[in-house]
């Protein structure tokens, strides 16, 4: 077996590292390993699945089973991705260490062309643009930062960080954790976490990651009040960057018609920091809620979703 080392003399059993985070994903788990594996296949690499308990487990055994670079962690206890990541990073043996969903694929050279760059820039965490899949099209979402601060690009900018486009390097690996308190917003933590402590670090524009927004969307229309207080209090002081915040949810509380969630997320909103059609949907929804028309408003956004849909996040 060949190993790599680093300045600090410490010792790596492969180049590369991918943890994926499983849960009821065996019957499409298998795509993903493979195009782990075409876009990995000139670098020793490992790919490490952490189940989270999941009802299928029999079915992803035998996936797993056809890949000899893929070994499964099994779980003994059901918790959240935050912890599955973590085990996975804490497994890790790669010189890098790549994240991915269960249910996103790799094109063909993207290991290729972001090992290139971490090199070249001596880049100890990047992240990047990806390839939109939706039932519909594919679409490039490229959004590079304008500073440094990670809570101004999320809720300033209303730019995003998907997990599966993050890669880091291994013998920083403990320095790259998520945070296991959080039952939502774990990619913005992480972010938030990792630029505070990591200057070495990088926008990859290069689109290297499909992502399936369609079975994203569905996992991330669900409303946690609590979830997102316990972010707020936890992360963010600026009451600019909490507006941002609430901004990214209070539409889809209308939209997934929650109106304890509408009235929290709105009441936080400064119509001075979000843009016309913002304030719209803001002052003609807290109009209708007080008057006990909330259903409406629900309905009445249907018809313009299109408008609305790119700023509807997890």
């Amino acid at each position: 077996m060949n190993c790599f080392y680093n300045s600090e003399g410490q010792v790596f059993e492969k180049t590369i590292s991918v943890i994926i985070p499983s849960y009821n994903s065996g019957a499409f788990i298998g795509d993903t390993i493979r195009s782990v594996v075409r876009a990995a296949e000139n670098h020793d690499h490992e790919i490490i699945i952490v189940d989270d308990c999941s009802d299928d487990i029999e079915l992803l055994r035998n996936v797993v089973a056809q890949f000899p670079q893929a070994f499964l962690v099994e779980k003994d206890r059901k918790s959240n991705a935050a912890i599955s990541r973590n085990i996975g990073i804490g497994k890790a043996c790669g010189k890098y260490v790549f994240l991915l969903d269960s249910d996103d694929h790799f094109e063909p050279d993207y290991v290729e062309h972001r090992l290139r760059m971490m090199e070249a820039g001596g880049y100890e965490f990047v992240f990047g643009s990806y390839i939109n899949v939706t039932s519909y099209n594919e679409s490039v979402v490229c959004e590079v930062p304008r500073g440094i601060d990670p809570r101004d690009f999320l809720f300033i900018e209303d730019k995003d960080i998907r997990t599966s486009t993050i890669s880091f390097t291994g013998h920083k690996k403990e320095s790259f954790r998520f945070n296991e308190s959080l039952e939502k917003h774990q990619d913005w933590a992480f972010l938030i976490d990792t630029l505070e402590q990591c200057t070495r670090w990088a926008y990859d524009v290069t689109p290297g990651v499909k992502l399936n927004c369609v079975r994203d969307s569905r996992m991330s229309g669900a409303m946690n009040i609590k979830a997102s207080q316990y972010f707020i209090s936890n992360y963010l002081d600026d009451g600019v960057h909490v507006s941002g915040f609430c901004k990214r949810h209070f539409v889809l509380a209308a939209l997934v018609e929650n109106e304890e969630a509408y009235r929290y997320f709105s009441s936080l909103v400064m119509l001075s920091r979000i843009k016309s059609k913002y304030k719209a949907i803001k002052l003609v929804g807290d109009f209708m809620t007080g008057l006990g028309l909330f259903p409406l408003l629900s309905r009445s956004l249907f018809l313009f979703r299109s408008l609305v849909g790119n700023f509807v996040r997890k």
